[in-house]
């Protein structure tokens, strides 16, 4: 019965004493994609935990990992299965042949612990065994034969899918594989070494400085080194004459006649020699302080990367605050135009009806209306008035609050915002969320936001009330300072701010009760109480409006601020490029 591995468990993660990251981090970086190489994240975030996992499970393997790598038809599998000294792998001119990656290891090996690519499962099978001879591998899976030979024990070959494979999950395997892999072993063919996909892939291979051994199989008996290595500096690809050898085309059974070919014999004794047991440690400690400069330098451009995010999302946050200035600055401005000479009159009115009414004369003035008035009543033209209650009052002037200027301001700055600060990539995290559904205040919310306003302002008007009726002595009423006065002229004041006196109350209010106020200290304290209790009214009120611009700033600040990495994360980045770094120091000293 085949055995499945699954995903492999957790461990903590050591490099010499320092804690190296999990995976779970790549799911904490994030960018607005506000800069040019932000498109570039997510394949740098992919790229970078990939190398990641592979370190972490290099450091610890027992082991060498060597692959098979090429393009379709050179004969990888022929090769792979000459150097294990079995059929292991399907081999014909079917194309492609192997269908999945094909690994030869020890029973005792411990390949699948900690294995980086988890999503890819390794099914063993004994190597001989009736279902596992010979076998092209699986589609997304990888076949591991088991073997009891001692001399091999530290080996794991791997027979991997071509290069150009059509199906992307096969290059996929056969790239990372590579990535795995201790030393290369390319073959190519006098036919398909120029091929443009395994070239690309063999002048990566040929740069990156690790062991690599390249076999151009089927090769014609007139054909030379040399002749090989000019055609590959033509193209700027240079190594060395040792890393080359010449296989001749062998009839019949290739992987049984290969083992007697002269060529063959010299690659498999290097190979062997290259990664024999003795050197493990030494090359353990080469590749750990190479892949730990690398790995230091992938987290060196993360972290370029994010910085140049924050700088950018500061710019764009300044950006966005002088469009809310200006947003806010219409609001006012149609606010202010709507105090109409018309209010101005009212407010004088108002407060002349106040003291009329209130006033130490008010019972002999209103024995004398009602005289005059009397008449008019019989004949059904004047009703008693009916007080209001504090509360009736308040709610018909929420009545009158106009919303049309905020719905006009909060269009104008979505539309700004959409215009001036929507990233140049349309792809971007940043550009997507500011067209999400809900991202713009809707007319009820809008309406929610004034009305919680306007309650905090009623509140603190009735507070304000009671805390200035205290000090009012109900004995007699002083004309100017009753509480009646009082209350009716922070109402009147509240109605000319809901009707656009932002700013020209204060002129209005002067002029109204300036006929009523005498030279007395009481009054002349109450007089500036209200007028300075009059401007905070109209600033509170401005604010509560303002505050609905505000909001609809601060859903597009969060929304930033939703897709940038938090200062933690970026920490333990800038700490794990440090350790890395350090690693890599120690392993040149030691």
């Amino acid at each position: 019965m085949p055995n499945v591995m699954t995903q492999p468990e957790k461990r903590p993660e050591s490099l010499d004493g320092d804690v190296l990251p999990d995976l779970e981090w790549v799911g904490r970086v994030r960018c607005p994609g506000l800069t040019p190489d932000a498109a570039f994240l997510e394949s740098w975030l992919d790229e970078l935990g990939k190398s990641l996992a592979v370190f972490r499970y290099r450091k610890d393997f027992p082991g060498f990992w060597i692959a098979f790598l090429g393009g379709t038809g050179t004969g990888k599998s022929t090769l792979f299965n000459a150097i294990c000294g079995e059929e292991l792998s399907a081999t014909g001119v079917e194309r492609p042949k192997t269908a999945g990656a094909v690994l030869y290891a020890h029973k005792d090996c411990p390949v699948e612990r900690h294995f980086p690519f988890s999503a890819v499962p390794v099914v063993r099978q004994a190597a001989g065994s009736a279902e596992a001879v010979p076998t092209s591998g699986r589609l997304g899976e990888i076949v591991l034969l088991e073997h009891d030979r001692e001399d091999l024990s530290h080996l794991v070959f791997a027979d991997t899918p071509d290069l150009d494979s059509v199906e992307a999950a096969n290059r996929r395997i056969a790239e990372d594989l590579h990535d795995l892999s201790d030393g290369i072993v390319f073959v190519s063919s006098q036919e398909k070494y120029a091929d443009d996909v395994p070239y690309r892939f063999l002048v990566r291979v040929a740069r990156e400085g690790r062991p690599f051994y390249l076999l151009l199989n089927k090769a014609e008996q007139r054909m030379t080194r040399e002749e090989v290595l000019e055609v590959l500096e033509t193209e700027d690809v240079r190594f060395s004459a040792d890393r080359l050898w010449l296989l001749p085309y062998t009839p019949g059974s290739p992987w049984k006649e290969l083992p007697s070919s002269p060529a063959f014999q010299e690659f498999r004794k290097a190979l062997l020699q290259d990664f024999s047991k003795e050197r493990l440690g030494a090359h353990r400690t080469r590749r750990l302080r190479r892949e730990s400069e690398k790995l230091a330098a992938r987290l060196e451009s993360l972290l370029t990367l994010l910085d140049a995010e924050n700088r950018a999302a500061e710019s764009w946050r300044r950006r966005l605050d002088a469009l809310l200035a200006e947003s806010t600055r219409r609001l006012i401005e149609e606010e202010q135009k709507r105090f109409s000479a018309e209010s101005r009159a009212y407010l004088q009115a108002e407060i002349r009806r106040l003291f009329t009414k209130y006033d130490v004369l008010a019972k002999p003035r209103r024995f004398v209306r009602e005289i005059l008035l009397a008449p008019l009543r019989l004949l059904g033209m004047r009703g008693p008035a009916v007080p209001e209650s504090h509360e009736k009052t308040l709610e018909k002037i929420r009545r009158k609050i106009d919303l049309h200027p905020i719905h006009a301001a909060l269009d104008h700055l979505n539309r700004r915002v959409l215009e001036d600060l929507s990233p140049a990539d349309a792809d971007s995290p940043l550009y997507r969320k500011m067209r999400q559904p809900g991202m713009e205040l809707s007319r009820e919310e809008v309406r929610e936001i004034v009305w919680k306003a306007q309650d905090e302002l009623v509140l603190w008007l009735e507070e304000t009330f009671a805390r200035l009726a205290k000090g009012i002595p109900r004995s007699k009423e002083w004309g100017i300072y009753s509480t009646s006065i009082l209350w009716g002229i922070l109402i009147v004041s509240l109605e000319a701010v809901v009707g656009g006196g932002l700013s020209g109350l204060d002129v209005a209010l002067d002029s109204a009760l300036a006929p009523f106020v005498t030279k007395g200290a009481v009054e002349l304290f109450a007089y500036h109480e209200i007028q300075r209790l009059a401007r905070e009214l109209a600033e509170r009120y401005q604010a509560g409006l303002l505050s609905v611009v505000r909001e609809q700033r601060d859903r597009y600040e969060r929304a930033l601020q939703s897709l940038m990495t938090d200062g933690s994360t970026r920490q333990q980045l800038e700490s794990w490029k440090s350790a890395l770094r350090a690693r890599h120091r120690e392993a040149e000293t030691a």
